[in-house]
């Protein structure tokens, strides 16, 4: 069976993807090996710039988060406040299942099927799945960090990060995250079903995690890694693009992913839309921003992590509202990085 389009992966890129391509009258087949509604393990916060993205973004939400509470080794501690929500805390099984259906509403083919193969050249897909075999004139690889569709590209990530993350029965009502202990990229704690963390590139994380936090407290531990590149090369080939975490574009210093997932997802169809003949080239120019913030973003978590004192410091002496607006992301990396920097020129 023939699709104009075919996205594999149904979380926020590819189920965002696959609902504007159909929305513009393509034939769109999305695939995901799970069957839905899924869990997905992630800590559920989104920076408040999705709201350009989601609107109802507040509606969709469990939490919103007008605090946040930046630590140096547990003790030195930095109040960080907002008038307006600087980020959303969502259950991914509820806002996955959303926006999936948002996709199928707007005239998306969904199938629960796992991807296997793909064979292709300049006009055309042919995917096989466990089940049944498509053929496409684009497709879009949206299928997280363990992206299958990236490996069979033979593109790899510049690095990954390692990160455990369990549910505590402390309850806080702000974000808590901690830049000094351990020398790691942090720790952290959300409000939203009170998710602690950790994430690291350290291979001891378990040991870390267990000394970080009271281990009676805190259940249901589980861990997940996140795929890191900053580079064209990791955004696909020729007719298939890559999206999200499968394009390893989670932002290298506060790790979220899911905007940078939504962003890219547009910035692809884009392509598609707007130059049919060789969207991947139009991708790579129209990303460009992403790739150039996550440089950026790298750049402040190696300060971070090989300075934190340093930079907790200089964060602390009347940044706050610089810190604040990088957070509601009003503020770049870029300009993040520069601030860091000036201690140290």
């Amino acid at each position: 069976m023939f699709y104009d389009c075919i996205v594999v992966g149904t979380g926020p890129a590819g189920s965002t993807a696959a609902k504007i391509l159909s929305q513009c009258g393509y034939k769109v087949l999305i695939i995901d090996s799970k069957a839905f509604p899924r869990d997905k393990l992630c800590g559920g916060c989104v920076s408040a710039k999705i709201i350009d993205y989601i609107p109802n973004i507040g509606d969709l939400s469990e939490k919103m988060a007008f605090k946040a509470i930046l630590s140096y080794k547990k003790i030195a501690c930095l109040s960080i406040e907002s008038t307006e929500p600087f980020a959303y805390f969502v259950d991914r099984k509820m806002f996955d299942t959303y926006l999936l259906d948002s996709a199928i509403q707007n005239g998306c083919k969904f199938e629960n099927e796992k991807l296997i193969a793909l064979s292709y050249d300049n006009t055309m897909i042919e995917v096989y799945t466990n089940k049944n075999h498509y053929k496409s004139k684009y497709l879009i690889g949206a299928d997280g960090a363990n992206s299958t569709v990236r490996k069979i590209l033979h593109i790899k990530p510049k690095f990954t990060i390692k990160t455990l993350q369990g549910k505590s029965n402390t309850l806080i009502d702000y974000v808590n995250i901690d830049i000094g202990f351990g020398k790691i990229n942090y720790y952290w704690f959300f409000p939203q079903n009170q998710v602690c963390g950790i994430a690291s590139p350290k291979k001891n994380i378990n040991k870390l995690f267990s000394k970080h936090y009271k281990t009676n407290d805190v259940f249901d531990v589980k861990g997940y890694f996140i795929p890191i590149a900053f580079s064209k090369n990791n955004l696909g080939k020729s007719n298939i693009l890559l999206v999200g975490d499968a394009a390893c574009l989670a932002d290298p210093f506060s790790l979220e992913g899911i905007y940078n997932a939504i962003y890219s997802a547009h910035l692809a169809t884009a392509s598609i839309l707007s130059f049919p003949k060789n969207p991947y080239e139009a991708y790579v120019c129209l990303a460009s921003k992403i790739l150039e913030d996550n440089k950026y973003s790298y750049y402040i978590s190696k300060i971070v992590s090989k300075f934190p004192y340093i930079a907790f410091s200089n964060l602390s002496k009347g940044n706050e509202g610089v810190l604040a607006d990088y957070l509601k992301g009003s503020k770049s990396s870029k300009e993040l990085f520069w601030l860091l920097l000036k201690k140290f020129i």
